[in-house]
């Protein structure tokens, strides 16, 4: 795409052959903020590649509402594709309804409300497990409770236990490999660089662990009550059934997402409360109220709206994925701007969520800003994504981070270890480096 078309600006500062990857590699979030001063619509370059960054709330609500003309594609997507397969993270549209109808039973209200019964337990377990003036690796520890609660979700067979692990595993790596392929110069993914083997161990153990955990229920044959028998008996509307590269590409992106995306909103939220110690005595007068010190269950979340809110206005400042793309099928028109087919356009959460423009303040941790009283503009709030490609899981993830962060304030006071903030390392999702924190009871200790 030429640098010259009307409405779409390219920012400055791009090197030959490589593009914009400093910035990109070395301070990422900060690069993006500054885009929307040059324009809405900011022409970067990744590597040769020519990609144009959509910097407006309404511009970016019009790719994601319209996803036959904006459809999944451009670097990240591809790479995301790579990693986990063509599921619903990374299909194009014309296989995505079809995949959708196969998963979206496995998420529907009743489906939620038993796997909360599953969550109660892990949180449970998890924060009972803790002692009294412990430090705790935030990260690690939030990193267990999603992954043993998605375990329990999509597969209930002992012989799924071992691919859980694994994944969890290479879930950095996996992830850390996904970005810096995006990024650097296609070329630079054929060398034996040691972050691209990195990469490739960890997805090929990833895959093989999910691949034989496949075979395994295959051959068991019986159903056992979870998401990976859902799929084995689902049939797509010619009444088809799922083959098994299509499963495998559902549960590696229903497994992965459900890990990591939890896992980072909660570990950034307690970070959050540390910092705001005024915020975590009001969540805390909260559970007492409604939980007492027991654990938090699915009938309890529509009176924990303070946990609620803490949640959302963390996906605000931390959302989970922070930078996506998208490629255009058809010549399309974005503001006074013509887009050429085939245009790798990039949006950012992040960057919309930080735009002061429509968010007041957006560097202040205030989940008042979600009292239904207050009001915002629309778009500018999309952790999950939106349209029909918005994620399946954002209900999921919603309820395991609520309940998660409720019951862990309800029996412990957090403070931070380190006065040093944790370092933000850009992922395919913003991971929070180092979260250590002190945990004091609050609840009497049990016989």
């Amino acid at each position: 795409m030429a640098t010259d078309h009307a409405g779409i600006t390219p920012a400055p500062g791009a090197l030959p052959i490589v593009g914009h990857l400093f910035p990109l590699l070395r301070d990422p979030l900060r690069f993006l903020n500054t885009l929307p001063s040059y324009g809405d619509l900011v022409q970067i370059r990744l590597g040769p590649q020519r990609a144009v960054v959509v910097c407006r709330p309404d511009l970016v609500q019009q790719v994601l509402l319209h996803d036959r003309t904006y459809d999944k594609g451009g670097p990240i997507i591809e790479r995301i594709g790579n990693a986990l397969g063509d599921g619903l993270a990374s299909c194009p549209h014309s296989t995505h309804r079809r995949q959708r109808r196969s998963v979206q039973p496995a998420f529907s209200r009743t489906c939620l409300r038993e796997y909360a019964t599953i969550m109660t337990e892990q949180i449970d377990a998890l924060t009972t497990s803790w002692s009294d003036g412990r430090t705790v690796d935030v990260a690690e520890q939030m990193y267990t409770l999603a992954s043993n609660t998605i375990a329990q979700t999509l597969f209930t067979a002992e012989a799924a236990e071992p691919a859980v692990e694994t994944v969890k595993e290479c879930l950095p790596d996996i992830f850390r490999g996904i970005y810096q392929q995006a990024v650097l110069p296609p070329w630079l993914h054929r060398l034996p660089l040691p972050s691209n083997l990195r990469y490739e161990r960890a997805r090929n153990r990833a895959w093989a662990a999910v691949s034989k955990t496949i075979s395994l229920y295959r051959q068991d044959g019986q159903t056992h009550g979870d998401v990976l028998s859902m799929l084995l008996k689902a049939h797509d509307d010619t009444g088809g059934a799922l083959s098994d590269a299509e499963i495998h590409a559902q549960i590696m992106t229903l497994l992965v997402a459900g890990i990591e995306s939890t896992a980072v909103a909660v570990t950034w939220a307690v970070h959050l409360l540390c910092q705001w110690p005024d915020v975590q005595e009001r969540l805390r007068t909260e559970t007492a109220e409604v939980l007492g010190t027991r654990t938090a269950t699915w009938d309890d979340l529509p009176q924990l709206d303070l946990a609620r809110r803490v949640i959302t206005e963390t996906l605000r400042l931390y959302p989970p994925g922070w930078i996506l793309t998208r490629t255009t099928t058809t010549e399309a028109r974005l503001a006074d701007a013509v887009i050429p087919p085939e245009t790798t356009l990039i949006y950012s959460p992040y960057l919309i969520h930080h735009d002061a423009r429509f968010n007041p303040h957006p560097s202040s941790f205030d989940p008042d800003r979600w009292l239904p009283e207050r009001q915002h503009v629309r778009g500018t709030f999309i952790p999950f994504g939106g349209g029909a490609r918005k994620c399946i899981g954002d209900n999921y993830a919603l309820t395991l981070a609520t309940m998660a962060l409720s019951t862990i304030v309800a029996r412990w006071r957090l403070s931070h270890v380190d006065v040093q903030l944790p370092r933000i390392e850009p992922r395919v999702t913003l991971n929070p480096h180092k979260v250590q924190v002190r945990v004091d009871c609050l609840e009497p200790a049990r016989d």
